[in-house]
C-alpha cells in the first residue's frame, strides 16, 4: 500500500511538473491550491490532438499495411519522430528509427535503436514527412542526455526495450508546437486506457519489402492494427514456443498477417485514440518478420513503465519548477 501511495504521489508530481496534463474537466478545472491552478491543463499544453485528420482502413487484406501502403497527409501524425544516426561512410545523417514527441524536450524510443551510439551521433527531427529533403514545417534537434531503461535486455533479448531522449535547447526553447508538430499522451491521463480489441495506428517510413529491409518508404506511413490479450500473443501458434511474451510487452496486429510494422520503424509510436485523444500506448519493439501470418507485431507496453518514465524525467529535467 505504501509503495503504491508513492507511485501514485510520484505519477502526480511528473503531471504537475513535466507537461503531461491532467483532462481539462470541469472537476479540474476548478482544483486550486492558494488560489491557483494545482495542475497544468491542456491550455497550457496539449497532448494528443492533431489539426489534419487521417484514419487508415481496417482490412485483413494487405492494402492497409505499411510495408507498400499509402502515405498519410503531413501532419496528420505530429507526434512522429525521425531518429536519424550519423553515417561515416557517407558523412550524412540517416534515418535510423522512430520515436514519439511526449514533452516539449523529451522523445520517447525503443532502446534498442540507441545501442553502441553516442548522442554526438544522434539526432531528432521534428514535423517530417519525406525522409528525404526537408519539410516547410520540419525541425532539428541534437540530443543532450539519453536515459536508456537500466533493466533493458536482462530479462531476454527484447526485454525492457524502452528509452527517452532529451533534447539540446535552441533558441526559443524547447520543442516548438504548431500544427506539424504536437506531443502524444502518455497512457493514464486519460481515465480510460486503450482495450484488447481497439484500433490503433502505427506510423513510420520502415521497410517497404520484407525481404529487402533496406527499401525505406520515401514519406510517412500509417497502419491500423487491433490490440491482441497476452493469451493470444503466448499462444503455441503464434510466440509462444519461441519467444517469451512479458506482462511488459504488446501485441498488435491480424494472425492472418498483410498488416505491421518492419525494419526501419522501430521506436515509433502504436497511437490509440482514447476520448478524444490520441495516447502512446505502444513502442514498436521486434517481431518475426514483417506481417507474416500468427506473427503480430510485438511493442513495449508503455503503460507498464509509467514509474520508470517519471523517475526518468526528474534526471532528464531536475531544473523544471
Amino acid at each position: 500500500m505504501v509503495a503504491e501511495l508513492i507511485i501514485f504521489l510520484i505519477s502526480i508530481s511528473a503531471f504537475s511538473v513535466y507537461g503531461f496534463p491532467f483532462p481539462a474537466t470541469e472537476e479540474n478545472r476548478t482544483r486550486r491550491s492558494g488560489g491557483q491552478p494545482k495542475f497544468p491543463y491542456y491550455s497550457q499544453m496539449e497532448c494528443g490532438v492533431r489539426a489534419v485528420p487521417h484514419y487508415p482502413h481496417r482490412s485483413g487484406g494487405a492494402t492497409p499495411k505499411i510495408i507498400g501502403g499509402s502515405t498519410v497527409p503531413y501532419g496528420a501524425y505530429p507526434w512522429q519522430v525521425d531518429i536519424q544516426s550519423f553515417n561515416g561512410l557517407s558523412q550524412t545523417f540517416e534515418h535510423l528509427c522512430g520515436g514519439a514527441v511526449v514533452g516539449d524536450r523529451v522523445i520517447m524510443t525503443a532502446a534498442h535503436c540507441l545501442r553502441d551510439l553516442k548522442k554526438s551521433q544522434l539526432r531528432m527531427v521534428v514535423g517530417k514527412h519525406h525522409l528525404s529533403g526537408s519539410d516547410s514545417h520540419e525541425r532539428t534537434y541534437r540530443v543532450e542526455k539519453v536515459i536508456v531503461h537500466p533493466e533493458f535486455r536482462r530479462e531476454g533479448p527484447h526485454s525492457n526495450d524502452i528509452a527517452l531522449i532529451k533534447v539540446k535547447a535552441i533558441s526559443e526553447g524547447g520543442i516548438g508546437f504548431n500544427t506539424y508538430i504536437q506531443p502524444i499522451c502518455l497512457p493514464g491521463i486519460q481515465a480510460k486506457r486503450a482495450e484488447t480489441g481497439d484500433w490503433c495506428t502505427v506510423t513510420g517510413w520502415g521497410a517497404q519489402k520484407p525481404e529487402d529491409l533496406g527499401s525505406l518508404s520515401p514519406e510517412l506511413r500509417a497502419a491500423s492494427v487491433p490490440l491482441l490479450d497476452l493469451a493470444t500473443c503466448r499462444a503455441s501458434n503464434v510466440y509462444g514456443s519461441r519467444q517469451k511474451i512479458l506482462d511488459s510487452m504488446l501485441c498488435a496486429g491480424l494472425l492472418d498477417g498483410g498488416v505491421d510494422a518492419c525494419g526501419g520503424d522501430s521506436g515509433g509510436p502504436l497511437a490509440c485514440q482514447v476520448a478524444g485523444r490520441f495516447e502512446l500506448t505502444g513502442i514498436v519493439s521486434w517481431g518475426d518478420g514483417c506481417a507474416k501470418k500468427n506473427k503480430p507485431g510485438v511493442y513495449t507496453r508503455v503503460s507498464h513503465y509509467l514509474p520508470w518514465i517519471f523517475e526518468s524525467l526528474s534526471v532528464l529535467t531536475p531544473n523544471v519548477t
